[in-house]
This record gives structure tokens, C-alpha cells and sequence, in this order.
């Protein structure tokens, strides 16, 4: 049975279409150019993923790697005509901050437009990898809205390894940027101990106790504020390989992933989610646009010119600032060989 009241916030459960291999800013991991080499594994935890939602009456967003996409368009469409929504993970997962304005442009606009080929729809929603928005780069807001999408998920509002944004609004809210309104869906976060901690997606949820989320959620939704869970597909196939990562990395990436599925079904059991789209729609119905700060003017946005006149995949131009009216219309109706390396990874145990 569902914990939901009329007065509880919508909620949203998003998957991160990746592999097990996708493993950020690490040595160890392949490169791109190595991508082609490692087995895929992630389409068996998507079916799995695809059953639980069917039985639970859940609606979700996969935020998909475009790299991934091209070489699974048939569980792409799979997810889209069960009901779920398709976003952008970017194409290469790179790092915003890392690659710089130009770059990472051309990665969102290049996984916006295979995702589109692939599923017929527009793709109106983007999250980055590691949640990579951080003080020194929030340029990343004018680029997600100059490459089309209508919202964003890329805030983690509180400290994190890849970005973090502690003092940012922990809430679904507008920002203004300069190609019009973008809706900012974060990361969910309570407070403890006067700290904000999420408790509610990779492993974050892995690692917190059952009655800790469960008080989490009362937190959150005590607060008026959504439910946002992520989840990705190597978080529930425990006997994925590994890879030969620091003690520290290797405890973040692999700490107790036998536990997550229950914690998932319980989620779904309890709790009513809808896509990602759903949820920003309703933000724009509620909320007023929030300026962005006047240091996404930083010189690297510059970089946003060159790339328009330089050979970039085209991004579809705007005769008018859009509203947040329109961005509402746009979310409502968007609606295997071995390689030299693997050596370097091991099987875990069954």
C-alpha cells in the first residue's frame, strides 16, 4: 500500500543509464576510446528495474548516457513505451567543470538529439554526471538551457565528491538564464546535526539504514519538499565486475550492493514517484524564476559564442526568449569483446 497523502509532494524516482565501467575521475576506469571493450551488463538491472516500477504503478525518468543509447536503442524505446520518461545524462560522461563551456555543450547537445532519434519525442530534461555543479562552474545552467532542455537535475545541495552546491535552494525552483527560464530539480537533502545529507540515492542509499530514510522522507515531505531518488543500474547487480579502485573509492562504489534492491521495493511499495518532467512542470505552476548568479557571466561562457560559430551539432534556435509558460507546454507534452585492459578488473565473488 501506498504512504501517500493528497498533501504529500510529488516525488520522483530517476535511473542513471550507465554501465558498471562508468566510474568518474579515476585512473582506473577506461577511457572512452576503451568503452567498446568491457561487457555490458546494465540492460539486465533495467529489466529488473522496468518489473518493479510495472508492479508498483511507478513512473520514472532514465537520465540516459547517450554512448549507452546507441548501443541499446531497443531498451531506450523499451522504457519509453512502459511509460517512463527519457533524459540526458550527456553523451561521454564527462565532467562540466573539467572540459570547460564548449565541450561539455557539444556532449549534451550530441546525447539531446541520439535520444530524440531514438524515441520520436523531445528530451527535455539533463543530469550531469557526479552532479557536477559547483561554485566555480555554474555556467553549466546557461548551457543545459542554450542546448534545449527545459530543466536540470544536476544540484547536489550539500557536499560531494564531484560538485556540491551546500548553500543552494534544496527545493525545485526556476532560474533565469540567458536562453530563458530553466527549472532546477536538486538532490534530495535533509538536515543532521545542522549539515545537509542525502540519504536517498547511490551510495547514499546504500550505506543508510531503512528507518533513516524512512525518517528522512518524513523530513522532506514534513518540509513540502519532493522525494527525488536516484539509482544506477550497477547499484543492483551485485556480481558486476570490479574494478581495482582506492579503499575509499571502492567502499563508495561498492559498499553493500546486495542490500539495495529491497530498499527499492520498499520505496516503491510505500511511496507514489512520478517522472522527473512531472515534477518540474509542477515547479513551474508554483514557483517564480530565481536569477541565476551574475558569475554564470564568467569569462569561460565566452567560450558559448565561439562554439556557435565553430562546427558544433546544431541546437535548435529560438525566436524568442521562452517563458516559463512554454518551458510547462514543453515538459507536459515531452511527455561484448575482452580488451587489453580488462585484465584490470576482477570478477566478484557470487
Amino acid at each position: 500500500m501506498h504512504g501517500s497523502h493528497p498533501l504529500q509532494p510529488l516525488n520522483a524516482f530517476s535511473c542513471e543509464f550507465e554501465d558498471w565501467f562508468h566510474i568518474l575521475d579515476s585512473d582506473i576506469a577506461p577511457g572512452i576510446d576503451e568503452w567498446p571493450g568491457p561487457p555490458l551488463r546494465a540492460e539486465r538491472s533495467v529489466h529488473r528495474l522496468l518489473q518493479l516500477f510495472g508492479e508498483n504503478g511507478v513512473r520514472a525518468t532514465f537520465f540516459c548516457l547517450g554512448w549507452m543509447a546507441e548501443r541499446a536503442p531497443q531498451l531506450v524505446r523499451q522504457c519509453q513505451q512502459a511509460g517512463h520518461e527519457i533524459g540526458s545524462h550527456g553523451y561521454g560522461h564527462v565532467l562540466a567543470y573539467k572540459v570547460g563551456p564548449r565541450a561539455f555543450l557539444e556532449d549534451i547537445v550530441r546525447s539531446k538529439k541520439i535520444l530524440e532519434d531514438i524515441t520520436g519525442q523531445e528530451v527535455t530534461g539533463f543530469r550531469s554526471p557526479g552532479f557536477c555543479v559547483r561554485d566555480g562552474n555554474r555556467w553549466v545552467f546557461d548551457v543545459v538551457s542554450e542546448a534545449g532542455y527545459t530543466y536540470d537535475a544536476s544540484v547536489f545541495p550539500a557536499h560531494h565528491g564531484h560538485g556540491g552546491l551546500s548553500h543552494a535552494n534544496p527545493s525545485p525552483h526556476v532560474i533565469e538564464t540567458h536562453s530563458g527560464p530553466l527549472v532546477e530539480i536538486p538532490t534530495s537533502t535533509v538536515r543532521v546535526l545542522g549539515q545537509r545529507i542525502c540519504l536517498f540515492g547511490g551510495g547514499y542509499l546504500r550505506i543508510s539504514p531503512l528507518p533513516l530514510i524512512r525518517w528522512g522522507i518524513h523530513r522532506l515531505h514534513s518540509k513540502g519538499q519532493p522525494l527525488v531518488v536516484y539509482i544506477h543500474p550497477r547499484e543492483i547487480d551485485p556480481n558486476h565486475p570490479r574494478l581495482p579502485l582506492g579503499l575509499a573509492r571502492r567502499f563508495k562504489c561498492y559498499v553493500n550492493l546486495r542490500g539495495t534492491m529491497s530498499k527499492l521495493e520498499w520505496l516503491c511499495e510505500h511511496y507514489r514517484f512520478r517522472t522527473m518532467a512531472e515534477l518540474a512542470a509542477q515547479a513551474c505552476d508554483r514557483t517564480p524564476p530565481q536569477a541565476a548568479p551574475r558569475r554564470v557571466m564568467a569569462p569561460q561562457i565566452a567560450e558559448l559564442a565561439v562554439a556557435k560559430s565553430s562546427p558544433v551539432p546544431a541546437v535548435a534556435a529560438h525566436p524568442r526568449r521562452r517563458t516559463v509558460h512554454d518551458r510547462v507546454l514543453s515538459l507536459r507534452t515531452g511527455m561484448l569483446r575482452p580488451a587489453c585492459w580488462i585484465g584490470r578488473v576482477r570478477r566478484a565473488r557470487p
